[in-house]
């Protein structure tokens, strides 16, 4: 498992370190890659940076992974209702920009890699969309950068693994 701060220049090593090192000819081919991206991304990155980085990392994976091995695309969490409160982090959140950068992703995964791969989507933003706007609010409110709670990021991940394993 790795952990990247999204696609962005942040992460330390880089993110495309993870690829040259050989880890798929070292740990064998993964039958599911999961990649849960954008928060960062949105937070941290412009569009053109993060489209660039989104044609890497197809490259990469096409390169990488067999085409047995099943893509799943987690989505960047539910942003909601005010500013990045967090005086530390200088953050470009909002909740269009949310949607933009996810469907972006969404789109070029398809696009890049559907041919060849079975891409599942798993959108864990629409899970905080769908619900009243003051349900939606509490959830996010208690995070300095407005996206949805801890807790609920482990609802999310439980349920996901429970599709993956039932």
């Amino acid at each position: 498992m790795f952990r990247w701060g999204g696609l962005t220049t942040r992460n330390d090593p880089p993110w495309t370190d993870t690829f040259s090192s050989g880890f798929v000819q070292e740990k064998g081919n993964p039958s599911v890659a999961i990649f849960g991206l954008v928060n960062w991304d949105t937070a941290f990155s412009t569009r053109a940076l993060f489209i660039r980085q989104v044609e890497l990392l197809a490259g990469h994976i096409l390169q990488s992974y067999s085409s047995s091995t099943k893509i799943i695309l987690r989505t960047g969490q539910y942003y909601c209702c005010t500013y990045d409160k967090d005086p530390k982090w200088k953050r470009k959140f909002s909740r269009l920009r949310n949607q933009y950068f996810n469907q972006y992703l969404t789109d070029i995964f398809q696009a890049k890699l559907g041919a060849d791969y079975s891409i599942s989507v798993w959108d864990v933003s629409q899970i905080a969309e769908r619900r009243p706007y003051g349900a939606r609010e509490e959830m996010a409110l208690a995070c300095p950068p407005n996206h949805v709670r801890a807790e609920l990021i482990d609802i999310e991940n439980l349920v996901l693994i429970n599709h993956l394993c039932n």
